[in-house]
């Protein structure tokens, strides 16, 4: 069986739907369904169930996915062994980033890059806005990524990608049958705002500012863990960029709502790298495959969500 299609097969699994596959894949959906009956044809069986609430592993397609993962583990094991033996395909990448992208870009980045790489180590860190640009120039990290619109000293950017800011609220919310809604409409509803001291959760425009000023927040936390368990709940509404919801997001059980009457300028994501320091060969390897993902989730955010 070719690896794409197997790829096809996990991810069908995953999402328990083709379309959501094909968005987290970024191909047609009609190219995933294709392989898979073209899959089930060979083997003889199916492998979901077409229910109508979405496609569920038939016992056929569990064995299937157990033997998926047994094999690739093994082949992975392998690989790092050969590597080490041969002295290559080895390094360490160490990250600082802001918490959203800790949520669902920075876990597909490493699934991708451990496919050719799986004996590089990996030390993952969050930081406050501010400091993410410090510690990168710095030399203690060597990547970043945080909103910037323009390269602090000892940093170059290395590529950026827009996601603006909205209301993030529960499926359920009274708000969510709104297309956009409004800062006073907002406050209306308890507030959870992420941050710390002296920093906004992120730097927005003017009357975002103006909005903080206004409103009584209902509970700051630096934790967006929390945050989103608290919006999922139906508990209170958040303001973040999509890039931190794209999982709840995906599953139906939050909607993202631009606010009106707003021009949103939110800064750019940016990957932030030393200058005039170089990254070292895997570091350059790992860079560019966390850029391709970077762009693919900006592409994510604007058509698929």
């Amino acid at each position: 069986m070719h690896a794409s299609v197997l790829k096809y097969f996990t991810e069908v699994a995953r999402c328990g739907s083709m379309r959501k596959a094909a968005q987290h894949l970024f191909v047609a959906p009609s190219a995933i369904n294709r392989q898979i009956r073209n899959l089930e044809d060979e083997l003889a069986v199916e492998l979901f169930d077409r229910l109508p609430s979405g496609l569920k592993l038939t016992a056929a397609g569990e064995r299937l996915l157990k033997h998926i993962r047994e094999t690739l583990d093994g082949f992975h094991a392998m690989r790092a062994e050969f590597d080490a033996m041969k002295g290559e395909r080895t390094g360490h990448i160490s990250v600082i980033a802001m918490d959203s992208a800790l949520e669902k870009l920075l876990p597909a980045v490493i699934d991708d890059f451990g496919e050719l790489f799986p004996a590089v180590t990996y030390a993952i860190q969050y930081a406050p806005l501010s400091k993410v640009a410090d510690r990168v120039a710095s030399g203690q990290f060597d990547i970043g990524i945080s909103f910037c619109q323009k390269a602090p000293a000892g940093t170059r950017i290395a590529a950026t990608a827009n996601f603006p800011s909205g209301a993030v609220l529960s499926v359920s919310h009274p708000l969510a049958k709104k297309d956009l809604v409004t800062f006073e409409e907002c406050r209306e509803y308890p507030i959870f705002q992420t941050g710390v001291n002296d920093e906004l959760p992120s730097p927005l425009s003017l009357e975002y500012s103006r909005h903080w000023e206004e409103t009584k927040v209902h509970m700051q936390s630096n934790s967006i863990g929390l945050i989103k368990s608290m919006v999922a709940r139906g508990r209170g509404i958040a303001f973040f960029t999509k890039l931190g919801f794209i999982d709840e997001l995906d599953r139906g059980e939050v909607v993202w709502r631009p606010i009106a009457g707003v021009s949103d300028n939110t800064p750019p994501v940016a990957i932030l790298v030393p200058s005039p320091k170089e990254l070292s060969p895997i570091g350059e390897e790992y860079l560019n495959c966390l850029i391709r993902c970077f762009k693919q989730f900006e592409a994510l955010t604007q058509n698929g969500h």
